[in-house]
């Protein structure tokens, strides 16, 4: 056998043992959870999230925030939430109210309104069991995104 044969060998058995070993490890993870429902979005969630407002194409129409707060699912589709936000360094703190769904996907739509009025928009992609969430806020203007997680204590 020549050096060439043998090389093209030792790469072909070094693949099917990656790809024999990549196999393997796969059946030790989860199989993935039952399709999601309201019910997966329950409980008490904390958050932490940041990001821009824009008003124009220019830079200095940008308004950079950052929040945290508290948000509450029911399991049937109504949330609600507290938070304290630095706008640009203002500090603004408020509640809002709003509806959710969740398909089986584990794709959620999250609509509220605040006290001042704003009404916002966001997709959610749940993890978990429901434990976690990711969010993009999906309104013309807004560039922000963050997770949540489920307060351990509060899973009801």
């Amino acid at each position: 056998m020549n050096r060439r044969a043998a090389l093209a060998l030792a790469l072909s058995l070094f693949a099917v043992n990656l790809f024999a070993g990549s196999m393997e490890s796969n059946k030790n993870r989860p199989t993935p959870n039952a399709p999601c429902t309201l019910a997966t979005l329950k409980g008490s969630f904390i958050y932490a999230q940041d990001g821009f407002l824009i008003a124009g194409a220019d830079a200095s129409q940008r308004t950079p925030f950052s929040q945290v707060g508290r948000e509450y699912f029911d399991g049937s589709g109504s949330m609600s939430g507290v938070y304290t936000a630095s706008m640009n360094g203002r500090i603004v703190r408020g509640r809002y109210n709003g509806t959710y769904t969740v398909g089986a996907d584990c794709v959620a739509a999250i609509v509220f309104t605040d006290n001042l009025g704003v009404t916002s928009h966001y997709d959610g992609y749940l993890a978990d069991g429901g434990e976690e969430f990711a969010f993009a806020q999906t309104d013309a203007g807004v560039v922000t995104s963050a997770f949540e997680r489920r307060r351990a204590d509060e899973k009801n």
